[in-house]
C-alpha cells in the first residue's frame, strides 16, 4: 500500500535502520537479507531525497533529516500497533501475551515476584520478560521496546503517564557477626565505615541514596561497588563492611542470610516507586489488566513501619 507514493511497508524498514544505524544489524532484526535491506535503504534514500544514513569512519551515522523523521516514524508504528492489538477485553485465563517490563532488580525481588506468583494462578500463559533497567530504559519505553517501567519518581520519563506503586526507606546492612559498641550504628561510624555501594546499567548510575547524600555533601568510602543490590550480602558476610539498602529488601535478604538490618543514622528520605507506560498503550486492554495486578500486589504491600514490627515479633519468637 502507497501513500503519498511511499510504500508503507518501508517505514518498518526505516523505523529499524534508524534505529540500529547499520544495515546489517537491521537485516537480522527484521529477518531480511542483507542485499534485500540494502535496496530498501536505496529507495527510501530515493523517495526521500536523503542519505539519511552516511559512514564517518567505521560507524554509520543519521543525517539531520533522518534524526528528525526517527520519533514520528516510530510513534507512527506504535500507534499502528495499538490498533492491531486492540480487542474489547483481555481474558487473561487464555491469552499468551508476553509482557517486557524493566525495573531494578530490587523492583523484581520484592514486588515482581509476587505479581509474576498471581499471574501464574490467574494467567498462566502470559510471560513475563524482565529486563534490568539502565541509562537506556528511557529511550526504550519511548520506543516501545519496554511495554513498562518501574522507577522512583525522580527518573520517569515525561510525556508518558505514570501512577505510584509503592514507598520504601533506606537501612543499613552488616554482617550478623559484627559486633558494634552498644549494638548501634551512630553517623560517624556510618561516614567512617567501609561501605559497600551499588552502581548500575551501563552508564553506572548511581543509587537514590548515593543521590541524597551528594546533595547533603557527605561521602561514604565505598570499598566495593556492586553491579546489582542482590549482590551486596556476598560482600558483606564475614566483613565489618556497611551497605545502605531499600528497607524491604534489606529485611527480606536477611531472612535467609547472616544479615543484620540496622536503622540508618542518617537521615535519608523515603522515596517512591512509580510505573510508567507508552503513551499509546492507554487503552490496550492487556496494559490496562497488568497494570491492574500490579496496583493490587502494591496495595496489598504491608507499610514499612508494619514490616519493623513484625520483623521484631519474630525476633523476639527466636
Amino acid at each position: 500500500m502507497r501513500f503519498n507514493k511511499l510504500d508503507l511497508n518501508q517505514l518498518v524498514v526505516l523505523d529499524t535502520l534508524l534505529a540500529t544505524r547499520s544495515v546489517g544489524r537491521a537485516a537480522e532484526q527484521l529477518f531480511l537479507s542483507q542485499p534485500a535491506t540494502s535496496c530498501a535503504l536505496a529507495r527510501l534514500r530515493d523517495y526521500f531525497e536523503d542519505e539519511l544514513l552516511t559512514p564517518v569512519g567505521k560507524t554509520q551515522v543519521l543525517t539531520p533529516l533522518a534524526q528528525e523523521l526517527a520519533k514520528p516514524v516510530r510513534d507512527v508504528l506504535l500507534q499502528i500497533q495499538t490498533i492491531t492489538r486492540s480487542r474489547p477485553s483481555f481474558e487473561p485465563a487464555t491469552s499468551e501475551r508476553r509482557f517486557v517490563i524493566e525495573s531494578s532488580d530490587y523492583v523484581m525481588s520484592v514486588f515482581l515476584t509476587e505479581v509474576a506468583r498471581r499471574a501464574a494462578i490467574i494467567a498462566p500463559l502470559v510471560q513475563f520478560d524482565l529486563r534490568v533497567k539502565s541509562a537506556q530504559s528511557p529511550e526504550r519505553l519511548e520506543s516501545g521496546e519496554v511495554e513498562l517501567l518501574i522507577t522512583p519518581e525522580f527518573s520517569t520519563v515525561s510525556g508518558h503517564p505514570s501512577e505510584a506503586l509503592f514507598a520504601d526507606t533506606f537501612s543499613c546492612v552488616l554482617c550478623a557477626d559484627y559486633k558494634l559498641p552498644g549494638g548501634k550504628l551512630s553517623a560517624d561510624q556510618y561516614f567512617s565505615a567501609s561501605h559497600v555501594g551499588v552502581e548500575w546499567g551501563g552508564g553506572r548510575r548511581i543509587t537514590i541514596d548515593a543521590q541524597l547524600l551528594s546533595i547533603a555533601k557527605r561521602t561514604r568510602r565505598q570499598d566495593i561497588i556492586a553491579p546489582s543490590f542482590t549482590l551486596v550480602p556476598e560482600f558483606l558476610i564475614g566483613t565489618t563492611r556497611v551497605a545502605t539498602l531499600p528497607t524491604r529488601l534489606a529485611r527480606q535478604l536477611a531472612l535467609r542470610l547472616p544479615l543484620r538490618v540496622l536503622p540508618c543514622p542518617v537521615d535519608i528520605p523515603a522515596f517512591a516507586e512509580k510505573l510508567q507506560w507508552h503513551k499509546y498503550q492507554e487503552r490496550d486492554p492487556a496494559i490496562a489488566w497488568l497494570r491492574t495486578l500490579l496496583r493490587e500486589v502494591a496495595d496489598d504491600m504491608p507499610p514499612v513501619d508494619a514490616q519493623t514490627a513484625s520483623a521484631r515479633r519474630r525476633k523476639v519468637a527466636a
